[in-house]
């Protein structure tokens, strides 16, 4: 549309062009003050046509939304809302009850990343007088996650990059969002794994300093060259420093014989650089780093909130079903005939409908309701042998009964109805956040011919049960 707009509007604009300057033409011999006004009148049309582009044509940008800030007293008042729901709020709980000790406490926490060699130890040694170290193992956790108290100072130490699995790259990403700086250690160019460590990172947002160890092992040019590199790979976003941990390393050199050695070269330790950047990103206002901190904890609350309340709204959505599929077979055993339109468009389909939107709090229209009935039932019309098939074949499975035909299979078939009819609403609800009746049918057709012989053998057992 936009494109049609803008053909008519420079078609128009080359014919009025057109005859300006055909006006012009005739004006060469009026007065000059005749020619100086028409000539103004060419400049104000060809401006307000100019303006008129950009206006309505041009293609805007678009307007980043802010995030909106999460409301401390609405999620601790959510919480108490869906723990009386029955939700599991313990994990959210405890984010909570850890950045109320934290505040109290009012230390400042650095997360330490590395890998094994990189340096972490000797960091923490350089950093904090042995003597006066406390650390201890973060409590509830299984990976070696320790924190290094020293005054108000605690540094993180997780676990080294070449022990991560994803069991503990989401225990580091969390405890990273509790810290206020980041310091990633490294003794070279950044490896590939380094880099994915990295990104994660930087989706937290967090300030962090490339901290360069080792440094002395390198040449003053290599040593320049790997800082550019350190800075190329991290988009400039975040200082590097150029340091040394101490510590004691081996070294093996070759004598003019041939023969190797080996000795212990004690480092002197240099963390000056790295203190100067980290209070360079700090900035001399820890009271911004603490709101932040706050904020990224508040949001690793609501995150473990939303997560527990998803599996609480997908088990209980479940529930439903199998609760419905049961009233489904119990009902069909007294029916002659499949009756495919009576199961879909009565009021078992209708109530389990409702209660699986009522878990997710829509509430839909009657007309979804029956649109989605109707747009199921249609399907079934056309697959309600297959589905007999189906459960005939299922009843072979049990001595005794073999190719039973009747109530129990009719039953069979009700049962797979409703659960693949629910199983269909549950995904879109949950999925969507809404009844979407398009998606229903499509899942509801995905869910009825895909692999249901199972299904079909749990519901002949319920089925048989109740003939007896």
């Amino acid at each position: 549309m936009i494109g049609i707009v803008a053909i008519a509007v420079l078609l128009l604009v080359l014919l009025v062009t057109e005859k300006l300057l055909s006006i012009w033409h005739y004006l060469q011999e009026a007065p000059l003050w005749v020619s100086v006004l028409y000539a103004c009148v060419i400049m104000l049309v060809a401006f307000l046509v100019v303006y008129l582009y950009f206006v309505f044509v041009r293609t805007k940008p678009v307007k980043q939304q802010k995030l909106k800030p999460i409301d401390e007293s609405s999620l601790r008042e959510s919480l108490i809302q869906q723990a009386q729901r029955g939700v599991d709020v313990t994990e959210a709980e405890k984010e909570l009850q850890e950045l109320d000790k934290r505040r109290s406490k009012e230390n400042f926490y650095i997360a330490l990343y590395g890998t094994v060699s990189s340096g972490k130890s000797s960091f923490i040694k350089s950093l904090l007088p042995e003597q006066q170290i406390q650390t201890h193992v973060l409590g509830g956790t299984t990976k070696s996650i320790e924190v290094y108290q020293y005054k108000n100072l605690a540094i993180i130490d997780l676990p080294g990059l070449d022990d991560f699995d994803d069991e503990s790259e989401k225990l580091a990403i969390e405890e990273t969002l509790r810290a206020h700086v980041v310091v990633f250690l490294t003794d070279s160019d950044l490896t590939q794994t380094e880099m994915r460590v990295i990104s994660k990172l930087r989706n937290t947002k967090k300030p962090m300093v490339i901290a360069f160890n080792k440094a002395d092992r390198y040449s003053d040019s290599e040593q320049i060259q790997i800082v550019e590199e350190l800075k190329v790979k991290t988009e400039k976003k975040y200082p590097v420093a150029i340091i040394s941990t101490g510590g004691m390393e081996t070294l093996v050199y070759q004598d003019s014989k041939g023969k190797q050695h080996k000795s212990v070269v004690t480092r002197e330790a240099n963390i000056k650089p790295l203190l100067c950047s980290i209070e360079e990103v700090v900035a001399n206002n820890p009271e911004i780093l603490h709101r932040f901190r706050d904020a990224s904890m508040l949001m690793l609350t609501q995150k473990k909130l939303n997560d527990a309340e998803s599996e609480f709204n997908k088990q209980t959505g479940i529930n439903i079903i199998n609760d419905y599929t049961k009233k489904a077979v119990f009902g069909a055993m007294a029916s002659v005939a499949p009756g495919s339109d009576i199961v879909i468009q009565g009021t078992l389909a209708t109530k389990m409908i409702q209660n699986i939107c009522g878990v997710y709090q829509i509430s839909p229209k009657q007309m979804e309701i029956d649109q989605i009935i109707r747009m199921t039932g249609g399907k079934l019309r056309t697959s309600v042998s297959l589905i007999l098939a189906v459960a005939g074949n299922a009843l072979k499975a049990f001595p005794g009964v073999g190719t039973a035909v009747g109530g129990v299979t009719h039953a069979v078939s009700y049962g797979m109805i409703f659960n693949a009819l629910g199983n269909a609403v549950l995904e879109s609800v949950s999925t969507l956040g809404k009844l979407d009746a398009v998606a229903t049918q499509q899942k509801f057709e995905e869910n009825l011919l895909g692999p249901a012989q199972t299904l079909a053998k749990d519901l002949a057992k319920m089925a048989l049960k109740i003939d007896k």
